[in-house]
């Protein structure tokens, strides 16, 4: 089978330019999960894989620093050639300059004489499905598998959007719908993503997310810092919409002197949660991190926290990358039962169990109030349940199998 991956995926030599020169966001969950993907589709003997990527970067001048992006090429573990494409990054016309390009790219795909051909699209980001869509009316057999971790109207959930991106927004959600009628499978974050993209009798799998199998190691945890103090730890997009306005109010009401609040992130909440941090000296705002500090923050946390409360009509569609990141670390974790997650993790989350603020104190200050041990031992369990379950090379081999079997 001759596989096509496109999508936003960037490499690890450029993730510190891109981190250089973005002013917002800096897409490291989708990128992760991209690379989980894509090493369990090169554990498969039967898929010769290749990728194309538009890399997902902010845009400019708001959000990123350059215009023009470059095309590069690489080759991923010295097997898989990676194809960076060129576009023009200016707001509210990079779209198109990605489709076009991304267009000329797929043209060698087209001509291939390969008996199966399929191309992954990873989310419904429009100019990747508009790619792909025009190379299957180039060869109608190739067989296109659209990945959706976010739904198009819920992919920006900032409180910061103009009017005319609303507009823009409207549009680009026309021309994927017009475009998804062209796909010939689904891989869903939660079933109910079946109804909203109209799967109908496409097949179809849920797949909530995915661990690397390679972080299977473990190591006693003192869950402290070397200067003794209790650390809770939120790391990712720090949008009102996610809850972390109520986590810093949660943690100030936290009375014990000995444990901080270590934050990192973007978004439209930034500044409330600086004027919480000048309030309460336990609060420590720590800006965009790098992909590895922040995993270096998750590995050291006592505890890991998602304020992302089931408030919105979002979080049926939702389950929310970070929850299977902080479970992979193998720390407790404090979250919200979300409509979009399985009961099968009920074992592994300690949840929160209404909206309140004060709940979510109690919450933190239940766990911070278990023993070492106590803390260790539930977070092994849920670590060895997200490697065992739910690993990326598991993940692959289930589309592959839905894929092959439609074929």
């Amino acid at each position: 089978m001759e596989m096509l991956f496109l999508g936003g995926v960037f490499s690890e030599e450029m993730e510190k330019e891109i981190l250089a020169k973005s002013k917002g966001t800096v897409h490291y969950a989708a990128n992760k999960l991209q690379w989980n993907l894509i090493n369990g589709f090169m554990n498969i003997n039967e898929i010769n894989l290749q990728v194309i990527s538009a890399p997902f970067i902010g845009t400019y001048p708001k959000d990123y620093n350059d215009l023009f992006i470059k095309k590069q090429n690489y080759l991923y573990k010295n097997l898989v050639k990676c194809e960076y494409v060129p576009f023009c990054n200016l707001w509210g016309y990079r779209s198109i300059s990605r489709k076009n390009s991304l267009k000329r790219q797929v043209d060698k795909f087209t001509s291939d004489s390969a008996s199966s051909k399929v191309i992954i699209v990873y989310s419904p980001h429009t100019p990747f499905l508009q790619a792909a869509v025009y190379a299957k009316k180039k060869d109608p057999s190739i067989h296109i598998c659209l990945i959706v971790p976010d739904l198009p109207q819920f992919m920006n959930l900032s409180e910061k959007k103009s009017r005319i991106y609303n507009k823009l927004k409207e549009i680009d959600i026309n021309i994927f719908e017009e475009n998804s009628h062209y796909v010939d499978s689904f891989v869903l974050l939660t079933e109910y993503m079946k109804d909203a993209l109209k799967v109908n009798n496409r097949p179809y799998i849920v797949i909530e997310g995915m661990v690397d199998e390679s972080h299977s190691f473990f190591s006693e945890k003192n869950f402290e810092g070397e200067d003794g103090l209790k650390k809770v730890v939120y790391t990712g997009t720090l949008n009102k919409k996610f809850g972390v306005v109520n986590l810093v109010k949660a943690f100030h009401a936290v009375e014990d002197p000995n444990v901080v609040l270590n934050i990192c992130g973007f978004g439209d909440s930034e500044s409330i949660i600086k004027d919480y941090a000048k309030k309460d000296k336990r609060i420590q705002f720590l800006g965009q991190l790098s992909n590895e500090e922040a995993l270096n923050l998750q590995e050291n946390a006592t505890v890991l926290i998602n304020p992302r409360q089931n408030n919105e009509e979002f979080t049926k569609y939702s389950f929310p990358s970070k929850n299977m990141e902080y479970l992979l670390s193998g720390n407790p974790v404090i979250a919200y039962k979300l409509d979009g997650i399985p009961d099968e993790y009920d074992n592994y989350f300690f949840y929160v169990k209404d909206n309140a603020i004060d709940s979510l104190s109690t919450k933190i200050t239940e766990v911070l109030n278990l023993t070492n041990k106590e803390r260790y031992e539930i977070g092994k369990k849920a670590k060895e349940f997200v490697i065992k379950k739910k690993n990326n090379n598991e993940a692959s081999a289930k589309i592959f199998s839905m894929i092959n079997n439609t074929i």
